[in-house]
């Protein structure tokens, strides 16, 4: 088992990964691009999406520079699938707080997250890094996309 431990600042979006109190890598979200970069040990990955709102992001091996699979979201953003060389995983959400998120295949859960506002913990039953990336990546696309809702909301009942 694996575990990796995540800081970030309150007002920051990058987020620090630790393995035994030891960096190990990062993952740097944009709010205002279609791309976002992780790297957790020998794995680097871009994710890029097409389109402000597309339900698709692919996943780019930058050590390759190749396409290596994708994540679809889902209408309601609760789940997402995530298909990388040919393996397909469900990531969802593990409570009602959105704090708590898994990663599983064929119903068996392989990476369990908790958060809170500038930390959290990861838990991985497999070795595959960039797996483990893509679930930072499908939180942050959905924690951008309940900002947004907030923000407009906001925007309309304020009458501005």
């Amino acid at each position: 088992m694996k575990n990796i431990n995540w800081k970030k600042g309150l007002f920051s979006s990058k987020y620090k990964l630790f393995e035994n109190n030891i960096e190990v890598g990062y993952f740097s979200p944009s709010a205002f691009s279609s791309t976002s970069i992780g790297k957790l040990k020998e794995s680097k990955l871009k994710f890029r999406t097409k389109g402000f709102f597309s339900s698709e992001t692919e996943i780019i091996d930058l050590n390759s520079k190749q396409l290596i699979g994708n994540i679809k979201f889902n209408s309601w953003r609760s789940k997402a699938e995530i298909k990388i060389k040919d393996k397909n995983y469900l990531w969802k959400y593990g409570n009602f707080w959105h704090s708590k998120w898994s990663i599983s295949e064929n119903g068996q859960q392989l990476v369990n997250y908790q958060s809170s506002t500038t930390c959290g913990d990861v838990e991985a039953l497999i070795e595959n890094n960039s797996l483990i990336l893509c679930g930072f990546y499908v939180y942050n696309y959905y924690v951008l996309w309940m900002i947004i809702v907030v923000v407009l909301t906001a925007v309309i009942i304020s009458g501005n």
